[in-house]
């Protein structure tokens, strides 16, 4: 009966076995395709600039569909440690980001040595023993699977699961994990490997950058490819397409003065000297080749240097040395005249004792003495203003300036036909200054005037001094004024007379300094300069100077104010 009963039903069941069966490799095929495509949508999802625990949160998410975890977590070796990166729960501290995972008795590493997943089905349980154990159990965490991250078959890391409860994962979960670790790998070393050659940009920009001086590079047809200033080294010229003339502003193309164009024709390195057309700045310019494949240079590298700081000190240097040459002519000069000079005057005040003030010599004796007398000054002044002792600071009437400075060039003035009106502050407040830098100043003022009145008939220079509440220091200033009905300034000139070496002159009459060296002296002693100017009309340079200068120069005796 039983037999019978058997035979009956065995049709049945091997049919609804054969259902079963089919239904369960049917779930399996699905639930593989299901993780192949997430493994795919990982992949894509996964780009270089995203930092670790972005690609840890891609991943996260779509494997909970598929694996199950409570621990989930990836490390990198770096230097010969093993460094959790990123890691989920991410308020876990332990095993968490930035835990180094030690090379002796490390599950991980384990896996990481023998380039294969490592699974680990009952830990508490477990009769091998790890480091990690301890910590694991802290967070509760029963079984495990780690899996190496290999690129080219070298080892960079471990990606890590874990479950709370035992035999989490079977023997499919160990299949994939293992094909989602070496996706991930390849992920994830695209990512470390944009992140280094990022950082070297960076630094390598930041040290681009941190060069105070102007760096740019250009191919061959002078087209600017990179930059290290947002500023154009020439004040205006920024656009990063222009070419490398027209960024340093020459006129027409330029390219006659740009060193790079000597550079590619001999592959050597080049420095020039060039000045700009309009400011007058001085620009050290080098070119420095980049050779590419073919041994030809391919680009180059201009470094350009603003020199006229440089220059001007320079320049000032040869100037002292010139004052200094002048000084000992000077002083020469003086001894050699001092003694006909104190006979001459001398003789004259002997007989002019003796003469009567009516007689018709007595007026030409007087003239005899007193030229004498102003000869000797007039060697005195120019004896002293070229042996000039730049930083000693000491009391200073700006009415003996003003008289000095007139002694020393008044004949030049006066023998031009241009008429000369002095209106002095009696009551000028004495200040702490450089009486001969003070000098300086207003015999480049009364120069500048007298070069301005030149073919000018009617010529005149007003040279007055004063006192004035000063709005920019809410306090009292003393000042010194030259004016002149000459043929004035330009106002788009205006902004540039004090740049050094600027000038309107022939090169014989003048440098370029004379205003830049005073602007730099009103400032040694806290002032300013300004300036008023119409063409046609003439113009007004006033030195303005605060009454207490609180300078910390050194005064005669080697103390600061």
């Amino acid at each position: 009966m039983i037999v019978t009963l058997y035979k009956e039903a065995a049709p049945a069941l091997q049919e609804e076995l054969a259902d079963g069966e089919c239904r369960y490799v049917i779930a399996e095929l699905t639930r593989q395709n299901n993780r192949m495509a997430i493994i795919q949508q990982i992949a894509k999802s996964i780009n270089v600039e995203m930092s670790y625990e972005e690609i840890i949160n891609e991943v996260a998410v779509p494997l909970r569909s598929v694996l199950s975890y409570d621990l989930l977590s990836f490390c990198l070796l770096e230097k010969g440690q093993l460094i959790i990166k990123a890691s989920i729960p991410k308020e876990q501290e332990i095993l968490g980001e930035g835990w180094v995972l030690h090379s002796n008795n490390s599950a991980p590493w384990k896996a990481i040595h023998e380039k294969r997943c490592f699974l680990r089905q009952d830990i508490w349980n477990d009769a091998d023993k790890y480091q990690e154990d301890d910590y694991l159990r802290m967070v509760k965490i029963k079984s495990a699977i780690m899996a190496p991250l290999l690129v080219n078959n070298e080892a960079i890391g471990s990606l890590n699961f874990g479950s709370k409860e035992t035999y989490a994962y079977s023997e499919n979960d160990f299949i994939f994990v293992q094909q989602l670790a070496d996706q991930l790998a390849v992920c994830i070393n695209n990512t470390r490997l944009f992140g280094e050659v990022s950082r070297s940009k960076r630094e390598w920009e930041e040290t681009f950058k941190a060069v105070p001086d102007k760096l740019f590079l250009i191919d061959r047809t002078f087209n600017v490819l990179r930059y290290n200033k947002q500023e154009s080294p020439t004040k205006g010229y920024c656009d990063m397409e222009r070419k490398c003339y027209q960024l340093l502003a020459i006129c027409g193309d330029g390219r006659q003065f740009c060193p790079a164009v000597e550079a590619f024709k001999t592959g050597k390195s080049t420095t020039r000297e060039i000045t700009h057309p309009y400011t007058k700045a001085i620009y050290n310019i080098s070119a420095y080749p980049v050779y590419g494949d073919g041994g030809e240079p391919s680009a180059m590298v201009v470094y350009v240097q603003d020199v006229t700081i440089k220059r001007k000190m320079e320049s000032q240097l040869f100037q002292s040395a010139k004052l200094a040459a002048i000084g000992e002519m000077a002083a020469g000069v003086a001894h050699e005249l001092n003694s006909p000079l104190t006979a001459i005057i001398g003789d004259a005040s002997l007989i002019l004792r003796k003469t009567a003030g009516g007689d018709r010599h007595f007026k030409l004796l007087l003239d005899i003495k007193n030229c004498g007398r102003r000869s000797k000054r007039i060697i005195q002044n120019l004896l002293t203003f070229a042996r000039q002792d730049s930083y000693i600071f000491e009391p200073v009437s700006l009415n003996e300036v003003v008289e000095s400075s007139l002694y020393l060039v008044s004949y030049q003035i006066e023998k031009n036909k241009i008429a000369i009106v002095k209106r002095i502050e009696h009551n000028l407040p004495m200040i702490m200054g450089n009486k001969l830098q003070l000098e300086q100043v207003a015999v480049n003022f009364l120069l500048n005037a007298r070069d301005a009145l030149e073919g000018v008939n009617g010529g005149r220079i007003d040279v007055c001094t004063g006192v004035i509440e000063d709005p920019e220091t809410m306090g009292p200033a003393v000042t010194i004024n030259v004016s002149d009905n000459g043929v004035g300034i330009e106002q788009g000139l205006l902004s540039q007379i004090f740049n050094p070496f600027y000038t309107t002159k022939e090169k014989t009459r003048g440098t370029g300094l004379g205003l830049s060296v005073s602007l730099g002296i009103a400032q040694i002693h806290n002032g300013r300069i300004e300036v008023s100017s119409e063409p046609g009309v003439g113009s007004t340079f006033s030195l303005i100077l605060p009454v207490e200068c609180k300078n910390k120069c050194t005064t005669r005796k080697g103390k600061e104010i």
